[in-house]
């Protein structure tokens, strides 16, 4: 692959090798475009590791109002549980009903019935799964840490899960086998430009050795390094990422003891986090439990963003209100950070509140830029991105097949 890197003429060229890259690849080169995608650092090793690890469509934007993103995100959710079946898996969440001093009362429990209800339409039901309400005792049964007294009921309701880094990394291995050049520890230094200014390829450095990559078009995958790619195309920051932090805790499963995922309020913050079993054992028990997420404005380095004493604390302070076996930092066994690259908006709002609708731009060379979006809905950014890629670059018109692509190999099975 560095030899073809170095001496092919690709038709697309992708920067930056997380989810959103790797999907562009492998749409591209499904599509019998000459493909090669370059990564500074190892694959997903930046935002694209650090997530959830769900492929969910997100009910909490279902109640912001964005029904359209949910729904296509519950749709994506239902391609890869098809085309990854051995990669994302059916989860249950449990949604408790807190009384007295718990953020969900009794009195907007209709509420969220409704709002479950809408999910079920908007493309839950797809998994052959609706919600139900649970009984208390039934509850209790799924997290017995939880304060009896002050449980209600629950809901359940069905999303899925997947392990993100092992899913990139299928996706890599799945666009090589379409024929993509796929190379990691090379990072692009320049982006060239044709007699006529149009971004026409980049330079990588490649174990010190600089290699110029001819390309029609490149695109600019880069997640939360967007701008920095940017920056190389004319000195000029664009200054339109606003990265959000969001911080996992991961404490021993047999201090909260739940058997499926569980969505808790985080108190006075009008959020929620979640609470999910890791590690399977035959017994049916599991060895972790990982909460998260937050949702932080993040302004430091981008490349090694860490996980502070307040954001523990956050974590625990949510975890503890809704588990009765008192969680300290000493119970710690792991954490995680990662920065979701969010688009600025014209107007300040909280991190949390910024849509998760993803963006494409094209730059006046001709440099695609996509960004923003989930990580469930990173084959339709791919999709976005490359239709726009043979329009600008004038490449064959062959239709998008991602939608029926297996992802994957027997290695991963």
């Amino acid at each position: 692959m560095r030899q073809r890197l170095s001496s092919a003429q690709f038709d697309v060229l992708v920067v930056v090798g997380g989810i959103t890259g790797l999907g562009v690849a492998l749409d591209a080169a499904s599509r019998g475009l000459k493909t090669a995608l370059v990564e500074r650092y190892d694959f997903a090793s930046g935002t694209s590791s650090k997530s959830s690890k769900l492929i969910h469509g997100g009910l909490r934007y279902l109640q912001q109002g964005e029904v359209r993103l949910v729904y296509e995100a519950l749709y994506e959710r239902q391609r890869l549980r098809r085309n990854a079946p051995h990669l994302v898996t059916l989860l249950p969440f449990l949604l408790p009903i807190l009384t007295k001093d718990g953020v969900v009362s009794r009195k907007i429990a209709r509420a969220l019935g409704s709002a479950l209800w809408m999910y079920d339409i908007t493309g839950g039901a797809r998994i052959g799964r609706i919600h139900r309400r649970l009984r208390k005792k039934k509850a209790l049964s799924h997290m017995p840490t939880m304060p009896s007294q002050r449980l209600a009921s629950a809901y359940i309701y069905y999303d899925a899960q997947a392990d993100d880094a092992r899913l990139c990394l299928a996706l890599a291995r799945t666009a090589a086998d379409q024929g993509a050049v796929i190379i990691n520890r090379c990072a692009v230094t320049n982006i060239l430009r044709s007699s006529d200014s149009k971004a026409n390829g980049v330079t990588v450095l490649c174990d010190g050795e600089s290699i110029d990559v001819q390309a029609h078009v490149v695109i600019n995958a880069a997640g939360v390094w967007t701008d920095a790619v940017r920056t190389l195309e004319n000195g000029i920051d664009p200054d339109t990422i606003r990265p959000a932090k969001g911080v996992h805790v991961t404490v021993p499963w047999e201090k909260v003891r739940n058997d499926i995922a569980v969505i808790i309020p985080v108190p006075k913050d009008k959020r929620s986090l979640f609470v999910v079993p890791w590690g399977p054992k035959p017994d049916g028990t599991f060895t972790h439990t990982y909460v998260g997420t937050t949702d932080t404005d993040y302004q430091g380095p981008v490349d090694d963003p860490q996980c502070t004493k307040d954001d523990i604390d956050y974590v625990l302070r949510a975890l503890n209100a809704s588990v009765t076996t008192g969680i300290t930092t000493q119970d710690v066994t792991g954490v995680w950070a990662g920065l979701r690259p969010l688009v600025k908006q014209k107007t300040k709002v909280s991190s949390a509140l910024i849509s998760r609708e993803h963006h494409l731009s094209v730059s006046s060379s001709g440099l695609i830029t996509i960004t923003g979006g989930k990580w469930t809905t990173y084959r339709k950014m791919a999709a976005d991105a490359v239709d726009n890629a043979t329009f600008i670059g004038k490449l064959n018109k062959e239709k998008c097949t991602t939608a029926e692509t297996k992802i994957g190999d027997e290695l991963e099975k």
